[in-house]
């Protein structure tokens, strides 16, 4: 009866032990400088919001589609505490941006809500006054391209989908935002 104990207890601990491991694997990877992400982002709420980014019309887009040499993308949620305040720090980087030469004509910026609706967008849109393009994401579409839901997650991206800069969760140093940025988007 022992030896049937040990083999049981030992069957446990290994079923135990490939849970945690396959769960591991599994689990969301934080992204990096350097990594790709081939993403089909969904389609910009309005016409105006797609002329910015140097579409034709609203409609499903790539990085390669934007008119610009970089695409800084900000996923968040609309029901996210860390977002709400990262909002109008997000609104003073873009302003930032818009007013530095060397960066103005280089990055577009785009917001996506992961697992939000339109009207959550629209919304979050006119509540936290955001100058640029808010995307309704309701499938994760870009959590699920790079491997992260977390939120928020602010990244850059190049016309070869490789992530330039990335920073997660909220950030209130804007100066520093601009260093970086300036760094990485020589």
């Amino acid at each position: 009866m022992k030896r049937a104990s040990k083999v049981l207890a030992l069957g446990c601990l290994l079923a135990l032990v490939f849970f945690l491991v396959a769960g591991a694997l599994a689990a969301d990877v934080e992204p990096k400088v350097g990594q790709t992400v081939n993403a089909k982002f969904p389609k910009p709420m309005s016409d105006e919001d797609a002329k910015y980014l140097g579409l034709d019309k609203a409609a499903e887009f790539t990085v390669k589609d934007v008119k610009a040499p970089y695409f800084l993308v900000e996923q968040f949620s609309t029901t996210c505490p860390h977002c709400m305040a990262q909002a109008p720090v997000l609104n003073t980087l873009y302003s930032r941006v818009q007013q530095d030469a060397q960066l103005k004509d280089k990055v577009k910026f785009a917001a996506l809500g992961q697992g939000d609706a339109e009207d959550k967008a629209k919304m979050w849109k006119a509540f936290q006054k955001v100058p640029f393009p808010v995307i309704p994401d309701p499938n994760s579409t870009l959590g699920d391209a790079l491997n992260f839901h977390p939120y928020p997650v602010t990244l850059v991206l190049d016309k070869n989908n490789k992530i330039v800069f990335v920073h997660i969760g909220a950030f209130e140093n804007t100066d520093e935002i601009m260093k970086e940025l300036k760094a990485a988007l020589k």
